[in-house]
């Protein structure tokens, strides 16, 4: 939830800069050349920056999952070790105790 609402925070406050800087510009990138206003500059980078850190998160987040799961796996599997374990304890005769004969 505090990450949403930081997001939110940052967003407003990428927008409200953004609307504040609306001067015509010149961007120029190798041998291209383009005058656009500098909200959309600044939009456009905000944008690109956010998709290139999600796309570099990709990595950990698919090994986490992979992670995860396999955790899930080995617990199920040691829960159901653990229930046979339990179900032989219950069974074996060493476990019954010996009638008192008085």
């Amino acid at each position: 939830m505090a990450y949403l609402f930081l997001s939110l925070i940052l967003a407003l406050l990428t927008a409200a800069f953004a609307l504040q800087n609306t001067e015509t510009v010149t961007v120029r990138l190798l041998l291209w050349e383009y005058q656009t206003s500098l909200v959309l500059v600044i939009l456009g980078s905000t944008i690109s920056g956010a998709l290139l850190s999600f796309l570099a998160s990709l990595g950990r987040r698919w090994k986490r999952s992979r992670t995860i799961r396999s955790l899930e796996s080995t617990v199920e599997s040691q829960g159901m070790r653990i229930r046979e374990l339990e179900a032989r304890l219950t069974r074996s005769p060493e476990n019954s105790e010996p009638s008192s004969s008085t």
